[in-house]
């Protein structure tokens, strides 16, 4: 009681003397200000003063978390990480998790971001010996970038594939499907006159399935979408072992993904915060339309059943608590350095703990309505087949390429809705992208702008230089293997790492900077004491989650798997490694400075390196004055006289 007492206190004589105890410059806290200081603040709250980009306007902002925060995340990778985990069990940690872990992370790094205006990497003025926290950062980042940008080409695949007529994952008789391809004949109606008879000549070969160990109960039949899937669309092999060669056509469709990234943010957020206008509200549309198509297909409430029905017995199970730890941190960005860069362009005065909040819910929503959408159609397809709902398909990240299109086959004019459809989660798929990618990059512009200020103006370079070499090393993802690659990069370096980070992160600036020192700062940007429960959730109930889930994941440990397929060791060791790559980041930079960068006993170095930099705090001199920091050289506005100290 006493702890929570202390987050508690309400009188203003304790809060003006803990104000003073850390600003030395002797300035009152939440004083009225005259009119003529707010005109000041206003003017220096533009990028003329440090040459940094600004959002066009508030919306340009909302859009382009709503963007981050609701991407193939959501859509693609949701659905099948529930259905991999047990449906409801998976669903009920995946709301306790994002509520006491993953939302206070992202609190915590869009005020960190908002207040300095700064990116993931010199953000750690505050503190340098963690500087390397953001290169761990911005590294992940690139790991996703890379292997994220093959799931939007696979989007741009099944787009194109979407003109022909009959839709070519909605019947069988192609030279990819096997004896054992399946499709039912109650929607050949959807299908054109003149192609009805493929349709029903497919039908008549179905024979008894020969790979027991993929369904269970010796069933015959394999959908004509996953085929489609897994034959056509990637060509799979066996294995990691085996890369097998390149398949074209996503090569191609990579490397057109790539140069729609880069002309998207060539100009930064400037130009991608208008292009999310568009694509953070269109998918709503057609995912609401899927919803309604779904849930009337027959046999839809049994798997709306399984996915809102928990299973309290993989409850118990480590990796339902892992998976669903993986899935808030990687949905929602939480410990990437993607929220903090997005609201390092904010303005100082924006309330960010209500625009989390509202991306958050909405990010949910979104997953919540994603799986509707394909259990929904996962039910039917079991009602159909007389299987078991886990046993309908392979579970993987290819569940959403057979389950959507499943549904999508079966709409009125399908060739229309497919297309619109893969349209909607191409631009998902470019709002996360583009604010991962633009973590990468303002990292590195940030950092080379303290060497040379002229990197701000030759972004272009940067941008440039970034996705080429993105598009190069991303090269074996367009092998017949390319599949094994992906899952590898997303179990080991995006799963663990941003939990870890986060973890880091919260440490850092609770303990070794201060929650006291943060809890004032956060005061002058707001206007107000944030919330207690934020704090409370910062010091004990999500770090403490969060070692849990690593300690159960490491006693109970699981290999990576794709279906059937678990990863050999040496596999699991380079995933491993990936991980940790992120994590050596902090530890290298850390004894550089300490090292190189400080002078004096060890004690001592770490003791300074741990301090904050004298060019630590708000951009802004206005805001710094105010906030009771010493203002920088060269900016607009003047010290207030006799002011000689740095914030303490």
């Amino acid at each position: 009681m006493d702890f929570l007492k202390r987050f508690g206190r309400q009188n203003e004589a304790e809060e003006k003397a803990d104000y003073r105890e850390i600003h030395q410059d002797g300035k009152e806290m939440g004083e009225p200000k005259d009119e003529k200081n707010d005109a000041e603040i206003k003017d220096e709250s533009t990028d003329s003063e440090t040459g940094r980009d600004k959002w066009g306007s508030k919306m340009d902002f909302i859009l382009s978390c709503l963007g981050y925060a609701i991407g193939l995340g959501n859509v693609w990778r949701f659905p099948y990480m529930c259905f991999t985990n047990g449906g409801g069990a998976f669903l009920m940690v995946y709301l306790l998790m994002l509520s006491l872990a993953a939302l206070p992370v992202m609190v915590l790094e869009m005020l960190f971001g908002q207040f300095s205006n700064l990116g993931c990497v010199s953000v750690w003025r505050m503190s340098p010996l963690f500087k390397g926290i953001g290169f761990g950062m911005a590294l992940i980042s690139m790991y996703f970038c890379m292997y994220y940008n093959i799931i939007i080409a696979y989007t741009i695949y099944y787009m194109v594939a979407s003109f022909k007529n009959p839709l070519p994952w909605s019947h069988c008789g192609n030279e990819w499907n096997s004896e054992n391809c399946y499709t039912d004949a109650s929607r050949t109606s959807n299908i054109s006159a003149t192609d009805a008879s493929v349709t029903d000549a497919s039908a008549t070969d179905v024979t008894p399935f020969s790979t027991e160990d993929t369904m269970p109960d010796n069933s015959s039949k394999v959908w004509a979408a996953e085929e489609f899937w897994e034959n056509h669309v990637l060509g799979m092999t066996s294995g990691l072992h085996d890369l097998g060669g390149i398949r074209w056509e996503l090569l191609g469709c990579f490397w057109l993904a790539w140069i729609v990234v880069y002309f998207c943010i060539i100009k930064g957020v400037k130009t991608s915060g208008k292009v999310v206008y568009f694509t953070a509200v269109f998918p709503f549309v057609v995912l609401f339309i899927l919803l309604i198509r779904g849930v009337t297909l027959e046999g839809a409430g049994q798997g709306i059943i399984y996915f809102i029905k928990p299973n309290f017995e993989k409850l118990m199970d480590a990796r339902v608590w892992t998976a669903a730890a993986n899935q808030v941190f990687i949905s929602f960005g939480a410990g990437w350095g993607g929220v903090l860069t997005l609201a390092s362009y904010n303005d100082y005065r924006n309330n960010s703990i209500r625009d989390c909040m509202i991306l958050v819910s909405l990010g949910a929503l979104t997953s919540v309505m994603a799986g509707f959408v394909v259990f929904s159609v996962l039910g039917f397809m079991a009602h159909d087949t007389g299987l078991a709902i886990e046993d309908v398909v392979r579970a993987g990240p290819g569940l959403t390429f057979i389950a959507y299109p499943e549904a999508l086959s079966r709409l009125p004019l399908p060739q229309l809705w497919s297309v619109i459809f893969f349209f909607m989660l191409f631009t998902l798929g470019l709002d996360s992208q583009f604010v991962t990618l633009e973590t990468v990059i303002t990292a590195i512009v940030d950092e080379l702008s303290e060497i040379a200020p002229w990197v701000q103006k030759k972004r272009f370079f940067i941008i440039l230089g970034t996705c080429a070499s993105m598009a190069v090393i991303g090269l074996p993802l367009c092998f017949e293997g390319g599949i094994y690659v992906e899952q590898l990069l997303d179990w080991y370096s995006a799963g663990f790492s941003p939990i870890i980070l986060g973890l880091i992160e919260i440490v850092v600036i609770c303990h070794v900077y201060g929650y006291r020192k943060f809890r004032q700062d956060l005061r002058h940007m707001l206007g107000f004491y944030p919330n207690n429960f934020w704090f409370v959730c910062w010091l004990v109930i999500a770090p403490l989650l969060i070692v849990v889930v690593l300690i159960y994941t490491f006693v109970d440990y699981t290999p990576a798997s794709l279906g059937d397929y678990s990863y050999p060791p040496w596999a699991q060791a380079i995933g491993w490694f990936l991980t940790f790559t992120s994590i050596l980041c902090i530890i290298c930079y850390a004894i550089y400075n300490v090292i190189y960068l400080q002078t004096g006993t060890i004690k001592e170095r770490i003791i300074a390196a741990s301090k904050p930099a004298p060019e630590w705090g708000p951009s802004h001199n206005a805001h710094r004055i105010e906030a009771g920091y010493r203002p920088l050289p060269g900016r607009g506005a003047k010290s207030i006289p006799g002011d000689t100290d740095t914030k303490v």
